[in-house]
């Protein structure tokens, strides 16, 4: 099974530090993907995927759009930035609209974790509406949906319920396969 961990964060912190320790300990065919480290442009409303099913647009979603379609199992990892997603988490689910209405990502699993630095209930809000609607969009399957609470860098890393919690998501995605 192909695992592709893309982390929706433009830094370095709680939300990566999650990813990181759940890519540690997969074992298998994995690979992690930090969007703040790709050049990934808006979507510029061209509508050229419309009718080609494919992106005008020539950045690093050409190598993300191969990744994805080889993944058995994608985990999408974002903060929560005022009840929504960061601008490139944002930037990269937008640019997946060449795939929409089509079969070409339908029935992969998707697993979603959201990191908040208010209440989890708030970043509830990001998973069940912002990832909500692009795992149904593309008509992916959710296998599992992750909330921590965290603002400052390491809150997760010293915190031993969201390492429990972390270790539990891990067991998880290893009974998938």
């Amino acid at each position: 099974m192909k695992t592709l961990i893309i982390s929706g964060s433009p830094r370095k912190g709680n939300t990566e530090f999650i990813l990181s320790k759940i890519y540690k300990s997969l074992r298998g065919n994995k690979e992690l993907i930090l969007l703040r480290n790709k050049n990934i442009k808006h979507c510029s409303g061209c509508l050229y995927c419309d009718g080609h099913k494919k992106c005008a647009i020539q950045d690093d979603m050409q190598e993300i759009y191969r990744k994805l379609l080889k993944a058995d199992l994608i985990i999408l990892g974002t903060p929560n930035y005022f009840d929504n997603v960061p601008g490139i988490m944002k930037d990269f689910v937008d640019r997946t609209n060449p795939f929409y209405e089509t079969d070409k990502l339908k029935g992969k699993k998707v697993i979603s974790i959201v990191v908040g630095g208010g209440k989890v209930n708030n970043s509830k809000r990001v998973g069940e509406q912002a990832l909500k609607y692009f795992i149904n969009g593309h008509q992916m399957k959710s296998v599992g949906k992750y909330y921590f609470q965290a603002l400052y860098p390491k809150d997760i890393e010293n915190n031993p319920e969201a390492i429990s919690e972390a270790g539990k998501i891990i067991k998880k995605i290893n009974t998938i396969r």
